[in-house]
C-alpha cells in the first residue's frame, strides 16, 4: 500500500530535521577544538594544541603586526592591511616548544576600504592573500591558486623567507581569502617549521551548512630543498 501524499510530506520533514540535527551535532575531529561565529555563519575546527590569543595584541597603532604579513611596502596592500579586523587569533604556546605557529582570521572592513581607496579593486581580496609573497624578505613557495572548499571559492598564496618583522630564521606563511556571505575573509598562517605550517593549514572550516573541509588540503614544500 502506498503512503498518502500527506504522510510522505511528514516523513520528508522528519528526515530533513534528522539530517539538520546530525549536522549540528557533528562532533569535531580528534584533537581539534571548535570555534563558531554565528554572525559569520562559520565554524572552524583547529588543532587543540593551539590556544586562542588576544586579537588586540596584533594591532599596533591600527596596523596589523603578524609575522610575515606586516611590512608590505606596496601602498595599496599596506592600506588594505589597515582595514583588516581580526576575528580569531590562534597560537602555539611559546613555553611548550621552540616551534612557532599562528593562525589569524580577519575580515576586511569594506567601509574602511572605501575610505582608503577611491574605488575598491575587484582583485583586492586576492591581493590580500598574495601579499605574503610580497613582504620584503619573503618569496613564493607555490603559485597562487584558486580552488573550492566544498562550494566556496577561495584564493591561496604561500611564501617563505626571513622578513624584517620576525625573529631570525626561516618563516613559512600562507594566506587564504574568500568572499563569504558578504564578508571579505582572510586567513593567515605563520610558522618557523614547514611541517607545522602544513599541519595548521589542515584546520577545517564549515561555511554555513556545508561539510567541514580542510582550509588547504595539499602539502607545501620547502623551496630551499
Amino acid at each position: 500500500m502506498t503512503c498518502s501524499f500527506r504522510t510522505r510530506i511528514v516523513f520528508a520533514f522528519l528526515f530533513a530535521a534528522a539530517l539538520s540535527f546530525a549536522a549540528k551535532a557533528q562532533p569535531p575531529a580528534p584533537n581539534t577544538t571548535e570555534w563558531e561565529n554565528e554572525s559569520l555563519k562559520l565554524r572552524i575546527f583547529y588543532p587543540s594544541d593551539l590556544t586562542k590569543g588576544d586579537t588586540e595584541q596584533i594591532l599596533r597603532d591600527g596596523h596589523l603586526a603578524f609575522p610575515g604579513v606586516s611590512g608590505a611596502t606596496d601602498p595599496k596592500l599596506a592600506g588594505g592591511t589597515r582595514c583588516l579586523r581580526p576575528e580569531l587569533l590562534l597560537q602555539l604556546p611559546a613555553a611548550s616548544t621552540q616551534t612557532t605557529a599562528s593562525i589569524l582570521l580577519a575580515e576586511l572592513d569594506i567601509n574602511c576600504l572605501n575610505a582608503e581607496h577611491e574605488s575598491v579593486s575587484t582583485t583586492l581580496l586576492n591581493d590580500m592573500a598574495d601579499l605574503v609573497a610580497k613582504v620584503p624578505g619573503m618569496k613564493p613557495t607555490a603559485q597562487p591558486s584558486t580552488y573550492t572548499i566544498g562550494w566556496q571559492k577561495v584564493h591561496m598564496a604561500a611564501a617563505q623567507g626571513q622578513p624584517q618583522d620576525a625573529a631570525p630564521g626561516q618563516l613559512y606563511t600562507m594566506a587564504i581569502s574568500t568572499n563569504w556571505n558578504s564578508h571579505l575573509l582572510v586567513w593567515y598562517f605563520s610558522s618557523n617549521d614547514i611541517d607545522t605550517l602544513n599541519r595548521i593549514t589542515k584546520t577545517t572550516v564549515r561555511f554555513g551548512r556545508d561539510q567541514a573541509a580542510p582550509l588547504y588540503p595539499l602539502t607545501i614544500g620547502n623551496a630551499s630543498h
